[in-house]
This record gives structure tokens, sequence and C-alpha cells, in this order.
């Protein structure tokens, strides 16, 4: 695995080295990459029980690659690795349960102000999860995600009111082709008996999502806007019961869910930003089980030169249910992050390095402090196919 990593490392690097053209800047035909590297270490230093007091130390590597055939066509493919087994509570664990697979694979049409996307994709969803930077913010704000799923997603922009809006509807199902297993690490394949919100025969759960910003394109709001909008819709077919509920006697249920957050940023002076983001999420039968779940996150990053502290608080409330209790989960984290400048390269990549802090509350009631560190490598460039 290290030596694939290895080789992977060398790639990029001459392939930023030979190209130097960085992949937004792609014109077609052209292929486009941006590979990124993540080291990231856990140190649990104190927990309740104190027999989940241990350290985990892994790797993330993600490689996005896409052929613009025309300005209007492109394929896209993004492979990651990571560790793809949870870690059991109070074990050690060294680069160890690494799998790789291909997260994304679609075709993207874009037939300005109109663009689909067909394959095998991530649907829109909330901003604090792929938004937030903080080590350990979205363990909490990400548990509403979808992934690898299959299926189709349009957007339609329009402007109104002073902002750039997207309007964008997805129809899907989860993934249980080969390309839900892995290789080093095999995760297993996905089948129906396992279950779970959208594991159905056909397109049979969709998403609505719209976004407006003022200042920046909504996709880009929270990093570069004044301030934005995101409201959304979500409906996920249940699945087959698994083994556990039938012995819970919990029938799946359909889930709904709906989706608010907002951002706003205060440029304090030519060099600070302030960027502020609330999110909440309220999921009917999650993950198509028989009880709800509230999610919420607020977030304050302050950006002064090539620092950023970001400090974050989730809370996922699961409601009472037929079969158990309603409990509660906290998650707090402060991250401190640098970006190193364009001086601190060996062939064109760039470094960033972060440290942070968590407290967790999970819901059974344990709770941990983690210490936690993360060196992020980033290469991106493109290699221009005509004349």
């Amino acid at each position: 695995m290290m030596r694939l990593v290895t080789g992977l490392f060398a790639v990029a690097a001459w392939a930023a080295a030979a190209c130097g053209a960085r992949a937004e800047d792609c014109a077609a035909p052209c292929l486009g990459y941006a590979f990124s590297n993540e080291f990231q270490g856990d140190w649990i230093v104190w927990s309740d029980p104190s027999s989940n007091e241990s350290y985990d130390l892994q790797l993330t590597a993600d490689r996005e690659i896409f052929l613009a055939l025309t300005e209007e066509l492109k394929l896209v493919t993004a492979i990651a690795s990571e560790p793809v087994k949870d870690k059991a509570a109070g074990d050690n664990r060294i680069f160890a349960d690494q799998g790789t697979f291909v997260e994304m694979l679609y075709a993207e049409v874009d037939l300005e102000p109109l663009t689909v996307k067909l394959g095998k994709f991530e649907p829109v969803q909330g901003w604090a999860s792929p938004e937030l930077d903080g080590i350990h913010a979205t363990d909490i704000a990400g548990n509403f995600d979808t992934e690898e799923r299959w299926g189709v997603e349009t957007g339609f922009a329009f402007e109104a009111a002073g902002l750039e809006h997207l309007l964008t509807a997805s129809l899907f199902t989860t993934d249980r082709t080969v390309l839900s297993e892995s290789i080093f690490t095999d995760r297993g394949r996905t089948t129906l008996s396992d279950g779970g919100a959208g594991n159905t025969r056909g397109l049979s759960s969709l998403a609505f999502y719209l976004s407006g910003c003022a200042g920046a394109e909504p996709e880009e709001c929270y990093g570069e806007g004044d301030y934005g909008y995101r409201l959304g819709f979500r409906y996920q077919k249940a699945g087959r019961a698994t083994q556990d509920q039938i012995v819970a006697g919990i029938a799946p249920d359909d889930e709904l869910g709906l989706v608010a957050a907002a951002v706003r940023s205060f440029e304090i002076d030519e060099d600070m930003t302030l960027r502020l983001l609330g999110e909440a999420a309220y999921m009917r039968d999650f993950e198509d089980g028989d009880g709800d779940a509230l999610i919420a996150t607020l977030s304050a990053a302050l950006a002064k030169g090539s620092w950023t502290f970001e400090s974050t608080y989730s809370q996922q409330r699961n409601f009472a249910s037929e079969a158990e209790g309603g409990s509660i989960e906290h998650l707090a984290d402060i991250t401190a992050i640098y970006q190193f400048g364009d001086d601190v390269t060996l062939f064109g990549e760039t470094w960033q390095a972060a440290a942070g802090y968590s407290y967790s509350l999970d819901a059974e009631g344990e709770t941990a402090h983690t210490i936690a560190l993360r060196v992020t490598t980033d290469y991106p460039g493109s290699i221009a196919l005509g004349p």
C-alpha cells in the first residue's frame, strides 16, 4: 500500500512540474487532475471509560481526474484511499485497514445555465460537511451525507434579488455495483440485504436544493461570498429490514429530511476575515429506522494571512422511537490551520498543517478528549490535449 502511495506522489509531482497549469485553467480538450494526500494522527488522551484511550494514524489520498472533451462535456472520476473499516474502541492503529475504491465516476454536461450529471456521484447536500476544515468539525455534520450514489443530477443557475442562485434536483440509488468494493482492504460489496435508506432497486430517492449567494457563485459561497443560504429537501426510500432491525422489531420506513443553512463573511481588515456558518437538518425516520434526528452545526472561522482558526460545535438529537429511548450526541472542535506559501514546495505542490482539539459525547454517554495533527499536500494541474 505504501509503495502505491509513493508511486502516486511521484506521478503527481512529475505532472505538476511538467505541466504547471492549474486544473481550473484547463481549456478543452484537456486532462485535468487534483491529487490530495492527507496524513492524520488522533490521540484520545482522556476518555470515559478510560479503556477507549488510544491512537490512530491514518492516510487519506484523493485523486480526481477529469477529461474535458469539449467546453460542454466533461468525464470525471475520483479514486479514494482511506481506512474502510472502523477502528474498535480502545485499539491502536497505524496505517491499517487502508482500502482504495472509486468514489465518483460520471459525465457532466454544461448547457449554461443548465448542468447535468449522470453516473456515480455525491448528490448535493448541506454546506457544513464539505466546507468546514476543522480536523473533526464534520464528524456529526457528515452523518446525513449521501455518498456513492448512482443517478442523475441537474442544476439550474439564475439571478434574482441581487443574488446568484442554483436550483439542484437529484434522483439516485445506493451503489451496489463492483465499484462499491475496495482493493487492498476489502470493505465488501453493498447488496440489497444490507438495507439502509436509499438502498433499493431503481432510482427511488431524490433531493432538491436551492442555494443563493451574494458576491460569489453558490458553490463557492462559504469561502468567497459575502452571505448566502441553502434550503433542501431529501427523500430516501426505505431499504430492506436488516437482521438487527428484525430483532429489534423495527420496520424500515422512508426517510424524509429538511435542511437549512446560512453563511456570512465579515472583512475585518484587508488581511482578516471572519466566516460564520449555521446549519440544521431534521430527518424523519433517519436512516430508515423508526426514530427521528435533528443535526445542528455552528461554526466560526477567523482567517488572517496564512492562518485560519476554526471552532465548531455540532449536536445530534436522536428522538425517542418505539424500540428505544432518545439520546443526544455532542461534538466541539477547535483547529488551527497554517497554509504554507509557494516558496515551500518541491514540485509545485502546496502544503497545509493543522492541529486541533475535540471533545465528544456519544449516544451511549461515553466521552473522549482528542488531540489531532494533520498534514495535507495538494497537487492540481492539467495537460492540454489540443493544438
